[in-house]
């Protein structure tokens, strides 16, 4: 006959093993009610525990699944899997420098599970170090060939990399063995377009909505592939179905009764400003309306408003005054038919062209603002062919394009020849280019923001490489980078001092726009010399609080700003 304990423990034991059948079942309530059976009789049973911290993981109150695994660790101070599932819990509430440090030493103990790696490669991406993201993800698959999340995520930091190829290759693996992975499909989509591999992009986008008919990105990103190639009037379809499918979307404000209501109006097409960041959903209501081009809308301005929610105030956010004009054409019958505030009216839009703000800026003292003329691409063709003189070095990019896409510097007719014969016809901008590189080596883009014509520091990106970009510069890599963003934010007059800080504040006020931005740099002799000055200008806070924390001092700024923004015209529009 079995002693007492010895009874006691096989009843634990199988207890915590018909809990584990329930948990594999998806019966979790079950699951976790035999686990606390067994913790009544036993506190610190390891077992039930883990599992318990799992089943509570899978829940919404990650506080308590936390104090489960810090309860484990407790009794078994290195306990690899709760090091792990602790470390998985601080990656989902954004503390990813507890959860690096929690898979490390989770590794030490398991240093064959390819989970620990993945997960490890998530936070480190989450946190810019993309290099030491990738070793990890790469360490993962080593591991296990087999697994397909690691080769999503494989996929994805090599295209932060700005290896499209490589990440194609590493999403292909994933389907090899998942070929059901929307994920896969999506990111080979993304990765082939970055690629230039326009016939696979578009096969795997129509592979992705095959699966998903309901993925909107999938129509957005297929519309985008069809567009690049010239075949506009699929695209127009592909437009159309979107919007049908997006339909007027309401953002409910979460902290209760909405401050205002905002009614955004975007292009049914990749034209509009990213405006997730800016409004607070804590404080607003926001009501999201996407326009179709004039000749395929369906409904008059005024029956589209009539069928609207209330609002208070309406932001355009519709902001390429290039491919994106047509759009703007159809916001601007809409908002005649409005009797709200209007933030950044479409109307203002077209001077913000490429080519026409050298004259919006013309005189500007302090402003050094490169002339910049559309060309059309037959135009180019004849000055690469006919090797016509032309001062090099030049810049060239498509019409209404951003973030650098096709974004060329040309020093040659002939280099101009293959740039014509690698992007498709269509109009380009075309801009003398000057060298801005600094005595250090480096070359320094500082981006402003501006709100109601009131200038906010934004970001400033350090690279070798003239072509800069805030993702393409290695900003997390090099601390003296980081310092010196930091009091570009804290003060950015000690960098823009006298006239080049009056030529900044004279860009916000000529743009005379409620939101826009500016990219810029500064020559030798201290002038501002501008990229681009429009509402195109993304602003988010995405980045690591841990890894930036000066950032999560000084963006907010920008948001505040615009919250007072649009209580004032909310107000002003209901005393009118």
């Amino acid at each position: 006959m079995p002693a007492r304990g010895e009874s006691m423990a096989q009843s634990q034991a199988a207890l915590i093993l018909a809990a584990v059948g329930h948990q594999r079942a998806g019966r979790s309530a079950e699951a976790a009610s035999l686990c606390r059976q067994v913790l009544e009789r036993d506190p610190d049973q390891l077992q039930a525990l883990m599992l318990l911290g799992l089943i509570m993981a899978g829940g919404t109150d990650l506080a308590a699944a936390e104090a489960v695994f810090a309860r484990c660790l407790a009794l078994v101070p290195e306990e690899p899997d709760a090091l792990h599932n602790l470390g998985r819990l601080r990656q989902r509430r954004g503390d990813d420098v507890s959860a690096i440090a929690l898979f490390e030493r989770a590794a030490v103990g398991r240093p064959n599970l390819a989970p620990i790696f993945n997960d490890l490669g998530v936070s480190l991406h989450r946190l810019g170090r993309r290099k030491a993201a990738l070793a990890a993800i790469e360490r993962a698959l080593a591991i296990d060939a087999s697994f397909v999340v690691a080769h999503c995520n494989h996929g994805m930091i090599l295209r932060a990399l700005d290896r499209p190829r490589d990440a194609a290759a590493a999403y292909r693996r994933a389907l090899a063995l998942a070929p059901g992975s929307t994920e896969a499909w999506q990111g080979l989509g993304a990765a082939s377009y970055g690629a230039e591999e326009l016939d696979q992009a578009e096969a795997a986008f129509r592979r992705l909505l095959a699966l998903d008919p309901a993925n909107l990105d999938g129509y957005d990103r297929l519309a985008q592939t069809l567009e690049r190639v010239g075949r506009r009037e699929e695209a127009r379809a592909l437009r159309r179905e979107w919007a049908r499918r997006h339909g007027v979307v309401v953002a409910p404000c979460t902290g209760g009764a909405p401050a205002a209501r905002i009614l955004l109006l975007g292009a049914a097409g990749p034209y509009n400003m990213p405006t997730k960041a800016l409004f607070d959903l804590v404080r607003f209501e926001t009501i999201a309306l996407p326009l179709l081009l004039p000749e395929d809308a369906t409904e008059t301005a005024a029956t589209v408003i009539a069928g609207l929610p209330p609002f208070d105030v309406v932001f355009n956010a519709i902001a390429s005054p290039d491919l994106g004009a047509r759009y703007l054409e159809a916001a601007t019958a809409v908002c005649a038919a409005i009797d709200r505030p209007v933030l950044n009216p479409p109307d203002r839009l077209a001077k913000t062209r490429r080519d026409a703000v050298p004259a919006l800026l013309a005189g500007t003292p302090g402003l050094a603002v490169p002339q910049t003329r559309q060309v059309s691409h037959a135009t180019l063709e004849a000055l690469a062919a006919e090797g016509q003189a032309f001062e090099p070095p030049i810049l060239v990019r498509p019409l209404g394009t951003h973030g650098g896409v096709d974004l060329t510097r040309i020093a040659t007719p002939g280099e101009l020849a293959a740039y014509l014969q690698a992007v498709p016809p269509g109009e380009h901008y075309l801009s003398r280019f000057w060298d801005y590189r600094g005595s250090d080596g480096y070359y320094r883009k500082y981006r402003f923001i501006f709100v109601d014509r009131q200038v906010f520091p934004y970001h400033l990106a350090i690279a070798r490489d003239w072509l800069v970009h805030y993702w393409r510069a290695d900003m997390d890599e090099a601390e003296w980078m980081k310092r010196e963003e930091e009091r570009f934010l804290a003060d950015w007059q000690t960098a823009f001092p006298g006239l080049a800080g009056d030529a900044v504040r004279e860009v916000a006020r000529r743009l005379d726009l409620d939101y826009a931005g500016m990219d810029c740099s500064l020559t030798a002799d201290g002038r501002v010399l501008l990229f681009e000055a429009n509402a195109s200008m993304l602003t988010h806070l995405d980045d690591s609080r841990e890894a930036y924390p000066y950032k999560h001092r000084y963006v907010p700024r920008i948001f505040e700003a615009m919250g007072a923004m649009v209580l004032r015209r909310a107000a002003a529009g209901r005393r009118g």
